[in-house]
């Protein structure tokens, strides 16, 4: 995934902070797919089925919009890890929000009502859909383990020791697993594309 430029990204950062219109929609569209694609690939099947993708997407992107003129750059990929974060946070707190009507004995959220909800039914709207979906789908199609290696790896930037640390692995596994999920992932690409 290629990622936006860090000076290109601070340069539209201080452009909204000094109140230019239009720097927010070009910051916006910039992060949009990676954003709505890592909202997709941290919801799990029965939020994802209960929630809009988008809608997750447009609640962090009203946070960073409430949050840019404080942010201040702390070293490379700053603004993708600030966003990154808010993503998770969003995710965790409807996740939360959920757990709390099932424990208060509200509508609990099966797999059949989470269906009959319909939430995210249409596949999402992305800028460079036919880049995007392809590679969902293509995750999607690796073992749960290999999906959130890479996910944690690749699209969450994170060193292996720390991914190590979070999947209760070594870190010398993960590095074996992720290059096992990296070869069957660009496999799987190749054969979504020959089709």
């Amino acid at each position: 995934m290629e990622l936006p430029s860090d000076q290109e990204t601070l340069d539209l950062v201080d452009r909204i902070q000094r109140g230019e219109e239009g720097a927010w929609d070009a910051l916006y569209r910039r992060y949009h797919d990676e954003l709505l694609f890592v909202v997709r690939m941290n919801l799990g099947k029965k939020l994802r089925g209960a929630l809009e993708s988008e809608d997750v997407l447009q609640s962090v992107a009203l946070a960073a919009f409430r949050a840019l003129p404080d942010f201040e750059p702390n070293g490379p990929d700053s603004m993708r890890r600030f966003l990154h974060t808010l993503v998770l946070n969003k995710i965790r707190d409807r996740a939360d929000h959920f757990g709390a009507q099932k424990r208060a004995g509200g509508v609990q959220l099966t797999d059949t009502i989470a269906a009959a909800l319909g939430g995210d039914a249409g596949p999402p709207t992305y800028y460079e859909s036919e880049r995007f979906e392809r590679l969902e789908r293509a995750l999607r199609q690796l073992p749960e383990d290999m999906r959130e290696v890479v996910l944690l790896r690749k699209i969450d930037d994170m060193p292996s020791k720390e991914v190590a640390r979070l999947v209760g692995s070594s870190d010398a596994a993960v590095r074996k697993l992720y290059s096992r999920a990296m070869a069957r992932l660009t496999l799987l690409l190749g054969e979504d594309a020959a089709s």
